[in-house]
């Protein structure tokens, strides 16, 4: 059986999902995939030639689970030929690979019936986790010629910023804009709509600070006819640079009127803090830095995501910055389900605490006191509900004339809503800012981007799930195949929470030290022979001189037992980190040694065995 193969993966990385299978089923009309490949660059570098056969294979499975409907091309696209012309035709980028300039090719074209165009210009090998959603989604895309519609309404500038427009002549997205235009139709809307497109499929609202009465009438009538809908509302948006540094940007009353309706408040003035979640930055200088948790910096991980929603099971670590809170009244008419939550080890921060662009990151460690609560970052929203506008849809900015609206009538007024409404709503807008989430390198003289956190798969989840499109959903949920060793971070966590609590207690020292030194040393005041106060620095008696040499004895041996406590909690770490490397290296080599040498002796013994005569 040559063709059997057994996938022992953790995470059946060599297996395909019943995501991608179910694509596969939808298929209607053939799709064709044209893979470029320099042989060159694969014996230049080995790596792309690994990842070369890693593609092979992912096609292979594909291919025979479409029964024939995926095809696949292969081109060595050599200097000045037609493959080379091919590759350049569809968008594939060459680079260079040695000192003459000839192009190498490793890109992905995918085309359907009607000459779509699904392109990776090049593989990059840190991809390499999420191939298979990259392939599954040019599939899905090629396939279906109708995505899903989403109308964004954002104050942030994250389908472009008009003034990068005026200074360079056009318009870049953040990296999560780049990502929606990919999957989905976009519509931008302004915040003062007075009536929403009927292409919409779901809304999109981005820290919404200045939107008009009817617009919000508008969203909850979207809402009450079916539509479902994404909220994020910050209570400080560090993305918004629109104000002063040291003004905070909110939009919790953005949404007032129907969150007030539906009993369910973002907190307004107080964000999470959290130690076990808090990201690590450099609290000091350049030149003396000092590492240091942010407590309103926070990574997620699984265990504070919900495993039981498509749209946060098994995502990759999200990075939220000074995210607020979702509190439901015990009167609410909607089912709050949280996906993303705090630690136990968290509280409220007050907004003023982390005001302005320097924040006392090692003052708010010092201060910090979990209170044993978890806070809900983001949620589901599911329920059935009243208006907010009992007496009736708040008036146009632009009303229509009598012709227009003979031609046109409104829509009546839904006064409840006609089947539960569903709803996402993130307490946080500054996970969809680049430096939350994406890392960009410059590669062979383009750049690269990288994605360091989940958060642009976590929106784009999000949509896909509320637009009732799953399929790419458990594809995401595999993208992560490095994990980290907890054990490890737990322990360089609490060694580093001590070593941040001896360096409080260094620093105090140090400063009480320094003060008592400054005020031996220091000048004093004296009464001249006119009566006025002068004054003058007085020559340090021998008893002085020793009290400042034993305090500078002290401040010594200060450092130095900090110097052996950092020692002392380093090696915990060393000792764990060499256990795990022997366990995935050295381990399995042997057992495997000793297994084949028991083998080897059991079939001598009964080779020998056979050989007696007796």
């Amino acid at each position: 059986m040559p063709n059997v193969r057994l996938d022992v993966t953790e995470d059946r990385i060599h297996t395909l999902s019943h995501g991608t299978r179910q694509i596969l089923k939808e298929i209607d009309d053939p799709v064709e995939f044209h893979l470029f490949f320099s042989e060159q660059l694969g014996r230049d570098v080995p790596l792309y030639a690994s990842y070369r056969r890693r593609i092979r294979e992912l096609f292979a499975e594909i291919i025979s689970a479409s029964d024939g409907k995926v095809i696949l091309y292969e081109y060595d696209p050599k200097p000045f030929s037609e493959d080379e012309d091919t590759a350049v035709s569809f968008g594939v980028q060459g680079v260079p690979v040695n000192q003459s300039r000839v192009l190498a090719y490793f890109g992905l074209a995918g085309t359907n019936s009607v000459d779509d165009v699904e392109l990776i210009p090049f593989f990059q090998p840190n991809r390499e986790n999420l191939l298979e959603y990259d392939l599954a989604r040019m599939i899905h895309t090629l396939s279906d010629s109708a995505p899903a519609t989403v109308g964004i309404i954002s104050s942030l500038p994250i389908m472009g910023d008009m003034r990068t427009q005026i200074v360079s002549g056009g318009i870049v997205p953040w990296g999560v804009g780049v990502r929606l235009q990919s999957e989905f139709d976009i519509i931008n809307l302004p915040e003062s709509i007075d009536a929403l497109p009927d292409a919409i499929d779901v809304l999109m609202i981005v820290h919404p600070r200045a939107l008009s009465k009817r617009a919000i009438y508008e969203i909850e009538q979207f809402l009450f006819r079916g539509g479902r809908a994404i909220l994020f509302i910050d209570p400080k948006a560090e993305s918004d640079v629109s104000l002063a540094p040291d003004v905070a940007s909110a939009s919790v009353y953005g949404l007032q009127p129907l969150l007030q309706k539906w009993r369910v408040k973002v907190s307004n003035g107080y964000l999470v803090g959290d130690r076990s979640l808090a990201l690590r930055i450099n609290a000091g200088s350049v030149a003396q830095p000092i590492p240091a948790d942010f407590l309103v910096w926070l990574g997620v991980g699984d265990n504070n995501m919900n495993q039981d929603d498509p749209v946060t099971s098994r995502l990759p670590m999200l990075n939220l910055a000074s995210s607020g809170f979702i509190v439901r009244t015990e009167d609410s008419p909607l089912k709050v389900e949280p996906l993303i939550f705090s630690s136990k080890n968290s509280r409220p921060i007050a907004v003023e605490d982390v005001r302005g662009l320097i924040p006392d990151v090692l003052g708010l460690l010092e201060q910090f006191k979990p209170d044993d609560n978890t806070y809900i970052m983001a949620a589901r929203l599911t329920g059935n509900v009243n208006t907010a506008f009992p007496d009736g849809p708040p008036s146009r900015t632009i009303k229509k004339t009598e012709q227009e609206l003979a031609r046109s009538p409104d829509p009546v007024q839904l006064m409840r809503s006609d089947d539960p409404i569903n709803i996402i709503v993130v307490a946080d807008s500054d996970l969809l800012a680049d430096r939350f989430w994406l890392r960009k390198q410059q590669f062979f003289g383009r750049e690269v981007e990288e994605a360091i956190a989940g958060n642009a798969d976590f929106v784009v989840n999000a949509l896909g799930n509320l637009t009732g499109n799953d399929a790419l959903l458990t594809l995401r949920s595999r993208s992560v195949s490095q994990r980290g060793f907890e054990r490890v971070r737990e322990i360089e966590q609490r060694a580093e929470n001590h070593l941040q609590d001896q360096d409080r207690i260094l620093r105090n020292t140090l400063k009480e030290i320094q003060d008592k030194i400054t005020g031996l040393e220091g000048a004093h005041t004296i009464q001249n022979a006119t009566g006025k106060e002068t004054a003058v620095k007085l020559p340090l008696t021998k008893n002085q001189r020793a009290d400042i040499e034993t305090l500078r004895q002290e401040m010594r041996a200060t450092r130095k037992q900090l110097r052996t406590v950092q020692r002392g909690l380093r090696e915990d770490v060393e000792r764990l980190e060499a256990r795990l490397q022997f366990l995935n290296i050295g381990l399995i080599p042997i057992m495997v040694s000793c297994l084949a040498l028991a083998l080897g002796v059991v079939r001598a013994v009964r080779v020998r065995h056979k050989n007696i005569v007796y």
